[in-house]
This record gives structure tokens, C-alpha cells and sequence, in this order.
């Protein structure tokens, strides 16, 4: 990363959010990218460090190839520009049944309207399934990622309504209910796994996968200005913290000029958007 960073403050933390989470997807590997935030956050990667990453969605675009830097992260799974550059456009039958399925999937990048401490994600509904409190958007292809991709890469505001002890509805499955559970369930190990939000950094306690460990959330890196107490505040649990525990460097200028470029029509970047 460039040196060159700007003072705490200068960026809002929706933008911080963007920034950690990109900083997580690696170049060269195949990426299944989710709808909202996480599309900001894979075209930021793709644009920032990671050229050479496969950018696919679950509605059959296969390596979304920009051939400039005008174009602005998409807003959709099925936005038209995602065809630019592209290996391949297909379906869903593709995309999730071919590329996430077939085990091509090497990241995904998702986001939910839960989370919990075994990295579970629920899209589906608030309450319980017989009297939900509200119905929210649907699986999409998150419960094939949760699957199938060999590692998750969540996104997600630090909010009480958002971290649950025990999500409210599993719809993509993390690490279901710690140990083994993967296995039980007849799913691959996955990992590492991480979930970025606007206040810190989170992994897994597991280092194979799901079979050893906890698979509990872990505490990694807090963002800049922001104190331990005010994370433990909201996280419902007894929650883990890495013995390493550090700070995040902040964005640096070329990061944050590059998000308000990718979406300076304000489609993700918006407090509380899901």
C-alpha cells in the first residue's frame, strides 16, 4: 500500500468499511461477489491492487474486465457493464451451478442483514420463520456461496440488529455451529474467513477450516479511533480478541479517491444501506 494516509476523520466509515474489505481480496484469485456493499469493494480491488482478480456475480458474468478506470463499480449482480471485458456472460446456472458449485469459486465477497458468532449469514427474514418481524431480500445464490466458496469475505455495519449470538435464519452457512459442523452438514472446510465492518476487523478461530478451534469470531484489527470497549458494547457475546490485536492503517488517499470515484452516484455508500 502507498505510505501517503490521510488523517482519522477525513473519510466516514462506511468508506473505511469499503476500503478493509477490499484490502482482503487478493489478485489472481476467482471472487463471487454478493449484491451492495461488496460490489464497491471488489471493483476497488480490482481497480487498486488486485487486476488480475476474476470479478464474477451469481447472475453469470464471468471476469468483468473494466478497460477503464471511468467506469464506475456496478450497482447490480446483472448491471450491463459487467459484460465489459468479460470472459464469459452466462447465467445463474453458470455462475453458480458451473463456476461456485464446481469448487472455482476461491473467494466470495458478501453481505447480510446478520451475522453471527460462527460467521453464519442470514438474508432471509428478522424474527423466527413461523412470525417474522419482516421478510428481507431472499437467499440469492448466498446459500450456494456459503457452501461452496473456499473462503468468505463478509461485510457488514457493527450493529446490535446486525450481530446475533445465533442469526435468526442461517441462509449461508459459516461455520454453523462451531466445530465440525461443516463436516456433519457434508461441506468442505473453509478459510480464512473474515467479516469487515465499519469499526474493525473480525476472523475465525479455526485454523483448518471448521474442524479444530472454536470457529468463533475473533476480534483482529480495531479501526483508527476507535476503542476496544466500543466494540465488546455491541458484539452480544463473549467475544474473542486475537492476542495481536492491532490498528488498521487509515485509507490512503489514492484508496479513498478511488472509492468516491467508483461510486459517486452515492449507490453504496450510504449509512445504514442494505
Amino acid at each position: 500500500m502507498p505510505v501517503n494516509s490521510l488523517a482519522t476523520g477525513e473519510y466516514t466509515s462506511s468508506e473505511m468499511m469499503i476500503i478493509a474489505t477490499a484490502r482482503q481480496i487478493r489478485d489472481g484469485e476467482s471472487t463471487i461477489v454478493g449484491m451492495g456493499p461488496p460490489l464497491l469493494s471488489a471493483a476497488l480491488a480490482k481497480y487498486h491492487h488486485a487486476p488480475n482478480m476474476w470479478y464474477c456475480t451469481e447472475s453469470g458474468p464471468l471476469d468483468w474486465t473494466p478497460t477503464s478506470k471511468d467506469l464506475p463499480a456496478p450497482i447490480g449482480i446483472a448491471d450491463h457493464s459487467l459484460t465489459q471485458g468479460a470472459a464469459m456472460s452466462g447465467d445463474m446456472v453458470d455462475a453458480l451451478g458451473a463456476f461456485v458449485n464446481g469448487g472455482w469459486a476461491q473467494s466470495a465477497v458478501l453481505q447480510a442483514a446478520q451475522i453471527d458468532r460462527f460467521g453464519n449469514l442470514n438474508t432471509m427474514l428478522a424474527g423466527t420463520f413461523e412470525d417474522p418481524i419482516r421478510r428481507l431480500p431472499g437467499t440469492g445464490g448466498n446459500a450456494d456461496i456459503g457452501a461452496s466458496a473456499q473462503r468468505v469475505i463478509s461485510t457488514m455495519p457493527l450493529e446490535t440488529r446486525r450481530f446475533k449470538e445465533r442469526a435468526d435464519f442461517r441462509t449461508t452457512a459459516g461455520y454453523i455451529d462451531g466445530p465440525g459442523g461443516r463436516a456433519e452438514a457434508g461441506l468442505a472446510p473453509q478459510g480464512p474467513n473474515i467479516c469487515a465492518t465499519n469499526m474493525c476487523l473480525f476472523s475465525f478461530d479455526t485454523a483448518d477450516g471448521g474442524s479444530t478451534g472454536s470457529c468463533e469470531m475473533v476480534l483482529e484489527q480495531l479501526f483508527p479511533g476507535i476503542a476496544l470497549e466500543e466494540v465488546t458494547a455491541i458484539v452480544p457475546w463473549d467475544l474473542k480478541v486475537s492476542p495481536g490485536l492491532s490498528y488498521m492503517d487509515p485509507p490512503t488517499v489514492e484508496e479513498l479517491e478511488l472509492v468516491r470515484h467508483l461510486d459517486d452516484g452515492g449507490n453504496h455508500l450510504i449509512p445504514g444501506r442494505y
